[in-house]
């Protein structure tokens, strides 16, 4: 029976989905099919029919906001932000929604990313002259602005940040949606998200002096990002795998005063690998879990393979960092723009099979029937808690929120009906990108649901 379903649900169905979900209907077979006819004979009720008696977790529905807060950017002499390493000083002023001012300061604003940098919609950092807290986020002077120009919905990070605090990971980067104008000039819907780094509202560990060179002091903080793209001034291969570790923090490991602690990380990630891999990988005191911390290795599979994102492997991105004293931990989660069906290669386009299980750690991973059982565990307790399921619910709202403002982007930027790299379908409106979205999670949730446990 056909739970109730708000009003902004059911026109999202009769404006887009119904030939989008008798569509994907067709693509598939049994229970799936079925769904996805549920789905859309409920008017877009997310909740899949086979969700635990257990509470759901509330997800209020989101009022449509009118206005996003205002971050204007104004660089000196009206400078063009062209570069990714250089610098452009400026100023920043952010306004809320009735025009009152936040905040105001001097910054310095570069461009960010890999291949979101070749959008039109520019990705950013912003390093402020003073730390500030902005939009109720705690005090820091280094931000991102993330475009998500090949997001058409503008949701899949917001919603894997939602998930990752929702599962209890140890911090989640903040995020907030504002308006960005660079030198008078509209630039769209942005996400202000607080810089991966290490800080005690951030990631909390100790941040290491090229004097830390005592047995302890050597062992952390370290903060770590897999990156085949090397985009660190300091990386260095796995010994045992194709992984590349970049360590972001300290940034400054190739000078000869830090030589003790660039052994040091390249040693542990060394014995890291020899331990997986390793005869007795399973053996608590000398195999993998007596280097990973395995509750976030745990954590940090579900969120990713549940989202299927395609960034999520031990190839590009993730990030990890080593605890003073302590063993390595995966997180915090970053970077989910390709994520939740939105790519159209290596799979991930599919809401069947495995992606980041065929990393080469993961690989060996799972052959440990206790780490196998960890995860099935993990995924029942997510399951029955209703987190998992809450995403969809979640999905309606975020858009709900955002079903006014991003008009205005979407005029700024044209593309609902263009194919944007690497999109996996084009719908021609927003309303359809949300829904083309939340199908394809269903499906993800039921696959991984019925295997997780094989």
């Amino acid at each position: 029976m056909c739970a109730t379903v708000s009003l902004r649900e059911r026109r999202w169905q009769a404006i887009t989905s119904d030939r989008l979900l008798v569509r994907a209907a067709v693509r598939f077979s049994g229970p799936l099919a079925a769904a996805l006819v549920l789905l859309a004979g409920c008017g877009g009720e997310t909740v899949a029919p086979t969700v635990s008696v257990d509470p759901v977790p509330p997800v209020v529905l989101q009022t449509a906001t009118a206005k996003l807060p205002l971050l204007s950017i104004a660089t000196a002499s009206g400078t063009d932000i062209v570069s990714k390493t250089i610098y452009v000083p400026g100023t920043i002023a952010l306004s809320d929604t009735v025009g009152g001012m936040l905040v105001q300061g001097g910054m310095e604003i570069r461009g960010r990313g890999n291949t979101t940098w070749d959008f039109p919609k520019k990705p950013y950092r912003l390093k402020l002259t003073t730390s500030t807290s902005l939009l109720g986020m705690p005090a820091n002077r280094h931000w991102v602005l993330l475009a998500n120009y090949s997001d058409k919905t503008m949701l899949r990070t917001d919603l894997a940040f939602a998930l990752s605090r929702m599962m209890g990971m140890a911090w989640t980067p903040r995020s907030a949606f504002v308006d960005v104008q660079v030198n008078g000039r509209y630039q769209g819907v942005y996400q202000l998200v607080e810089h991966v780094r290490i800080g005690a509202d951030r990631v909390n560990i100790p941040e290491m002096k090229a004097t830390d060179t005592s047995e302890t002091n050597l062992t952390g903080g370290y903060l770590l990002e897999v990156d085949e793209r090397r985009g660190e001034d300091f990386c260095f291969n796995s010994t045992m795998t194709r992984m590349v570790f970049c360590v972001g923090n300290p940034e400054t490991l190739l000078l000869p005063a830090w030589a003790r602690q660039r052994a040091y990380v390249q040693s542990y990630i060394a014995r890291t690998d020899s331990a997986i891999f390793g005869s007795r990988f399973t053996d608590p005191a000398v195999g993998y879990a007596a280097y990973l911390d395995v509750e976030s290795v745990v954590n940090y599979y579900v969120l990713q393979e549940t989202l299927k994102n395609v960034d999520g492997g031990l190839r590009f991105g993730p990030y990890m960092y080593k605890q003073r004293n302590g063993k390595l931990f995966f997180g915090p989660v970053w970077d989910f723009d390709l994520a939740i069906g939105n790519v159209n290669y290596d799979g991930a386009d599919r809401i069947d099979g495995w992606h980041a299980r065929k990393s080469e750690w993961f690989v060996r991973l799972f052959q440990d029937p206790v780490f196998k059982a960890r995860v099935s565990e993990r995924w029942t307790q997510l399951k029955s808690a209703g987190t998992i399921d809450s995403l969809q619910r979640l999905v309606y709202s975020r858009a709900n929120y955002l079903s006014v403002v991003q008009v205005r982007n979407f005029e700024r930027w044209p593309i609902l009906g263009t194919y944007v790299w690497p999109n996996r379908v084009v719908t021609g409106s927003y309303d359809g990108e949300t829904i083309a979205l939340n199908v394809w999670l269903l499906g993800r949730i039921q696959w991984v649901n019925t295997e997780i446990v094989r």
